[in-house]
């Protein structure tokens, strides 16, 4: 016998209500017309008892729908398939992308992250596209970074006296007090001057004039036009009209070099 409203059938033979799950209650006051547990009046599906709920409203029960929250991605795809905003979580945080700040958990956000989804980068210096933990020249600028004084900045590349300055901007680059414009080997802080040119600064040197006399015996070993100075006078013996200082010029003198304390007058 079926219940109905209001009690027993009265007319046993009249055809009975609707139940169709079949358990003696009419669907007319069977709250679970389906039986499946869920009331019908929260249930998108109260005559299926395979279905229940319905979240894209799309007509077909997310137990047949391959894609629950219709937005495109397969739930077997879908980090959040019930969530239309939401389909990828890259950290696994709980949090979708869409929502989350740091989508890759690498604490840099992601509006600062030139890798937003990828926790091993967050800069590219010269923008190539490779992150600077996997790029080799991170400022670009053909020097790799295990060679580069500034391997974030391509307007720079050598330190050569360590003070923090690049070459480049440094006016002084080997720190030798010397400026490079008046430095003839401004990377090298122990050479500054090259009096004869020669590529071999006067330091080490030995004729820095190159006049073929050591500057050890030589008078003036920066001035390759005099080596000798006779009298001591600071004046080499090739400008000097009196070379022994006696008083009498060289041009009139018998011994130029060497003082006579009688001097015979020339006829």
């Amino acid at each position: 016998m079926v219940v109905i409203a209001g009690g027993s059938d009265p007319n046993p033979t009249q055809a009975p209500p609707p139940d169709f799950d079949s358990d003696g209650i009419s669907d007319s006051l069977d709250p679970d017309d389906d039986n499946d547990g869920l009331a019908d009046t929260d249930d998108a599906f109260p005559r299926d008892a395979r279905e229940s709920i319905d979240t894209d409203g799309d007509g077909t029960g997310n137990n047949a729908d391959t894609d629950d929250d219709g937005d495109t991605v397969a739930d077997a795809e879908d980090a959040f398939p019930l969530d239309a905003t939401e389909s990828l979580d890259t950290d696994g945080d709980g949090t979708g992308n869409n929502a989350d700040t740091d989508d890759d958990g690498d604490t840099v956000a992601d509006t600062e992250d030139a890798f937003p989804l990828d926790a091993t980068e967050s800069l590219d210096t010269d923008g190539d596209g490779t992150g600077n933990n996997a790029d080799t020249d991170d400022d670009g600028d053909t020097v790799a970074d295990a060679e580069d004084a500034f391997p974030l900045d391509a307007s720079e590349t050598v330190d050569t006296d360590g003070d923090g300055t690049g070459n480049n901007a440094d006016a002084d680059d080997d720190g030798d007090t010397v400026a490079d414009a008046e430095d003839a080997f401004p990377l090298d802080a122990t050479e500054s001057l090259d009096t004869d040119s020669d590529g071999t600064g006067n330091n080490a040197d030995t004729d820095d004039d190159g006049d073929l006399v050591a500057d050890a015996d030589d008078a003036f070993p920066l001035d390759d036009t005099e080596s000798v100075d006779t009298d001591g006078y600071g004046i080499g013996n090739n400008t000097d009209p009196d070379d022994d200082n006696d008083g009498v010029a060289d041009a009139d003198d018998d011994l130029p070099l060497r003082r006579q304390r009688n001097v015979r007058s020339r006829p």
